[in-house]
């Protein structure tokens, strides 16, 4: 009988504590889970988006040539550069940097 009352005591015990123990030490607060940014949300992505973009318009009749080539030779200017330079910002970088200066991503 008192083994039987000592354990029913230590498992009253135990979900108290279950019970009381996120009231006087709560968790700390996970590292928030980062995603990749979508290939649209990207300086390089958008370089590559308005290209597919002005040749869907030409096709489609609503772009001139003249208009098309100019839009496509400023278009492949911006991806070339992106493509050069950081992929997620656009920002500059140098032939043996590894990540980029202005926003810490890798290269």
């Amino acid at each position: 009988m008192l083994l039987e009352s000592l354990a029913a005591g230590l498992v009253a015990l135990g979900l108290l504590w279950l019970v009381v123990q996120p009231i006087i030490a709560p968790a700390t607060e996970s590292a928030p889970v980062v995603e990749p940014p979508e290939p649209e949300e990207t300086a390089r992505g958008r370089a590559l988006l308005a290209l597919k973009e002005i040749e869907f318009d030409r096709a489609t009749g609503k772009l001139s040539d003249a208009d098309y080539a100019e839009l496509q030779a400023r278009y492949e200017r911006a991806a070339i550069a992106t493509m050069e330079g950081c992929g997620k910002c656009g920002g500059a970088l140098g032939e043996q940097d590894l990540y980029c200066g202005a926003c810490g991503a890798r290269r």
